[in-house]
């Protein structure tokens, strides 16, 4: 019971990341503006939506003991730490690796190479896209 409710958990982000592609990618231009708030604090969301979704798939593969990260030397699954400290560390390595390359302090094993290639890659390419949308819609409009 539990194992399928850390995997439809683990869907659902899946699910909110596309969901957070799209709606940065949708015609959202305010008339007469190349930038607008609205659309800095869209792609506030769609970050925050990004870290925190990939955060839950990474612990739900370290809850089903799937290793997937590594702190030192260490499988990040068996140092013995609370909840509350490994929601924080996913948390951590989830942000540093869409918001850059990685410090190398959390490095990922496994599956979680390729979780954290896809990660990277997003995080590449949704300024990418946010410039990109921005500046067409806005020559479209004048």
């Amino acid at each position: 019971m539990i194992i399928g409710l850390i995997i439809l958990a683990m869907i659902i982000a899946t699910l909110g990341i596309g969901k957070s592609l799209v709606s940065l990618m949708k015609r959202t231009r305010i008339p007469g503006s190349l930038l607008s708030v609205y659309k800095l604090v869209l792609l506030f969301i769609v970050y925050f939506t990004m870290i925190t979704a990939f955060a839950c798939i990474y612990l739900g593969l370290i809850i089903l003991e799937i290793p997937v990260l590594r702190e030192g030397s260490i499988d990040i699954s068996l140092i013995p730490m609370d909840a509350l400290t490994r929601v924080q560390s996913v948390l951590y390595f989830s942000a540093v690796t869409l918001l850059s390359v990685g410090y190398g302090d959390i490095t990922p094993i496994g599956v979680g190479r390729w979780i954290a290639i896809l990660e990277a890659l997003i995080g590449y390419l949704m300024p990418a896209a946010f410039f990109v949308t921005t500046i067409v819609h806005y020559k479209e409009g004048s």
